[in-house]
């Protein structure tokens, strides 16, 4: 067994114990209402105590959108080549492209069930919201560290930018999940993209 096992497995076990109550958290949203759900309910549903629930998700609404903390990581470690906007919307468009694209079903039909999610729960739209500010804050400052020679309003509207087609991707693919219509995420990222890209043309 290598040094790196223990930690592997530790790894392992805090992603099904967060995974598991991400799923106990759809459920119950989807059974009787955000509104209605509690913390212990779900911690409940997970098999896992309100004290652990809180290791890993600050609020019951969070517990339901694990794509925002995904996007925050991929900022995090985000990187372009040279100092240049555009090839730094692409990298950020790059980062997006992978955090809210599925390669296999199950993943699609988790976020199809979140999409429908927050397409009929305000709670869950006000969260979003509040978390799209944080990516936006964090990415701004994230660009502003590797375009060091660009102004702060250009660094403002490429954070700006992305994480409005960002939402927009979510928004339509839930309008669209709902509506009974079956889309990869994915391709629906890239349609809200270009979309964009012929407005400011």
């Amino acid at each position: 067994m290598t040094d790196d096992a223990p930690q592997d497995l530790r790894t392992r076990r805090r992603l099904d114990t967060q995974h598991e109550i991400h799923q106990a958290a759809l459920q119950l949203f989807e059974e009787q209402g955000v509104r209605e759900t509690t913390v212990p309910q779900i911690a409940d549903r997970a098999g896992v105590s309100p004290r652990t629930f809180f290791r890993y998700f600050s609020t019951k609404e969070q517990a339901a959108l694990p794509g925002q903390r995904r996007l925050l990581d991929a900022i995090e470690t985000l990187e372009i080549s040279g100092d240049d906007v555009a090839a730094a919307m692409r990298a950020v468009e790059a980062a997006m492209e992978a955090v809210i694209g599925r390669e296999h079903e199950a993943g699609l039909a988790e976020h199809r069930r979140v999409a429908a999610l927050l397409a009929r729960e305000s709670d869950l739209r006000a969260l979003a919201a509040s978390q799209e500010r944080t990516l936006t804050a964090r990415l701004r400052a994230r660009l502003a560290e590797l375009l060091t020679d660009h102004d702060p309003v250009t660094v403002l509207l490429v954070a700006e930018v992305a994480v409005a087609v960002w939402r927009a991707s979510w928004d339509r693919w839930g309008e669209l999940t709902v509506a009974g219509e079956v889309n990869d995420p994915t391709e629906v990222y890239r349609r809200c993209r270009e979309a964009l890209r012929e407005v400011v043309a």
